[in-house]
């Protein structure tokens, strides 16, 4: 099965599991980001990582529904705290439709996930996938107040960088794909790989997203954002540690940046190296995450897998 027919089977999943209408403002701002498209690399993730133990992908779309809603649940919330007024090329779903729905609207998708998931067919895989997905969601709640923490802080330690991304977003991508390697009935050794690929993916996919958020083309929210709301991100980290003269950081984190400032961060981020070292180190993860896939079986899957590893690094979007 290829990603695009995954896609198609997640994206009409989606529509059937939110079919409620009432209230209809809430609903409407429920809806709002799931249908506005998105990349679906989790859901897709879990459905190949099902094939890729030798079952049917469908088994797993329930589980595969539920990662894409939690993580616009996570979305949504994020933008409110990040006061970002953009998502996907649109208005962010608190400017559409008011903080206190957008706070409901992440609250009824959270609440969605756990009862579309408990809609896999077998109960004991079913009462596994959903205690996962409870840790999983801890975890991104400790990553994101992680992250919002170090924003106060004038610098911290690669390794606390490491471990709020690992919490916020490589997470997701671990259970993804571990989840659907046991709903696909993977053996042991085949859960643990797929697990590592999927750590290592989302490490990789999160430190590529901070590149772009300074390099990127069209990617659905402006260019800078991470530096007007003073996200310490692996570049920063890295620039702080080799700068002399601090005077930069006086436009590091001023939430009424001009775009010029911002330039001139982005300029001194490539002339330092940062921006060189953050590639290379998510290029390191992503080989990590298809070393990790050497165990399974040669199969269309796996290199589906191995490909959306290489995307994560190559990507402008």
């Amino acid at each position: 099965m290829d990603i695009v027919e995954i896609r198609e089977a997640v994206d009409k999943a989606i529509e059937n599991y939110l079919y409620e209408k009432e209230p209809p403002r809430l609903y409407e701002a429920v809806k709002y980001l799931p249908f506005a498209g998105g990349k679906r690399l989790r859901p897709i993730i879990a459905c190949l990582a099902c094939e890729a133990v030798g079952s049917d992908f469908t088994k797993a779309i329930p589980f595969a529904v539920a990662l894409e809603l939690i993580h616009t649940f996570t979305l949504v919330h994020d933008d409110i705290m990040d006061k970002d007024e953009e998502r996907r090329g649109k208005p962010s779903v608190h400017v559409k439709f008011g903080e206190d729905a957008a706070i409901l609207a992440g609250d009824a998708l959270f609440a969605k996930a756990f009862e579309v998931a408990s809609n896999l067919r077998e109960a004991e895989t079913a009462k596994k996938i959903l205690r996962n997905l409870a840790i999983m969601a801890k975890e991104i709640c400790e990553g994101q107040e992680m992250d919002v923490s170090f924003e106060e802080m004038e610098y911290i330690e690669e390794n606390q960088f490491l471990e709020m991304i690992e919490k916020k977003t490589a997470k997701m991508f671990e259970h993804a794909a571990m989840g659907g390697a046991i709903i696909g009935g993977g053996k042991k050794e085949e859960i643990e790989a797929l697990q590592k690929y999927g750590l290592n993916l989302g490490m990789a996919f999160q430190i590529w997203d901070d590149c772009l958020d300074v390099i990127g083309k069209d990617i659905g929210k402006p260019v800078g954002s991470d530096i007007r709301e003073g996200k310490k991100t692996l570049l920063y980290i890295y620039a702080y540690k080799r700068s002399e003269s601090k005077e930069w950081l006086k436009y590091y984190g001023k939430e009424g940046a001009s775009d010029e400032e911002v330039q001139k961060i982005i300029k001194f981020f490539e002339e330092i190296g940062a921006i060189e070292y953050a590639k290379k180190k998510a290029r390191e993860y992503s080989k990590k995450a298809i070393d990790a896939l050497e165990i399974l079986p040669e199969s269309g899957a796996k290199k589906e897998l191995i490909e959306i590893a290489e995307f994560a690094i190559e990507r402008e979007k």
